[in-house]
């Protein structure tokens, strides 16, 4: 996998680029089955969601504690901003496996998940294959 990507002026952009990445990353490493149905994709969604939930809880819990230094003169908050900082890198890892999973989700569910007009259009073209035309004499 080629580790460059051309950086973008749009920051969402690169955002997906890194998803995108991730998801490539993450099936080099593990062989991912595939999302058989949406129940399946929920499941998956929701473990990550959960990592993301831990992820968060560990930056307030670090936006806390820089608060409580805030009022104390003395005290270096250096280590504290540090821990903030990684806690923030942490939760945008997180962010972007959890991207990545989403993104693995709906390649995998794009072809078999129809709207409710989809669905009819198909009974409608197999209502036609059932019926023959009436030859004229």
């Amino acid at each position: 996998m080629d580790n460059y990507f051309e950086w973008k002026d749009n920051l969402k952009e690169n955002m997906q680029e890194v998803a995108n990445r991730t998801l490539e990353q993450i099936q080099e490493n593990i062989v991912l089955s595939e999302v058989k149905n949406r129940h399946e994709g929920y499941g998956i969604s929701a473990e990550h969601y959960i990592i993301m939930q831990k992820a968060f809880k560990s930056v307030k819990t670090d936006m806390d504690d820089f608060l409580k230094l805030l009022p104390v003169e003395d005290k270096n908050a250096l280590n504290t901003v540090s821990s903030l900082y990684n806690s923030a890198i942490d939760m945008g890892v997180a962010a972007m496996e959890f991207a990545a999973q989403c993104k693995r989700i709906l390649a995998d569910l794009y072809d078999k998940e129809k709207s409710p007009l989809e669905q009819y259009i198909d009974e409608m073209e197999s209502d036609k294959e059932d019926f023959e035309d009436v030859e004229e004499k």
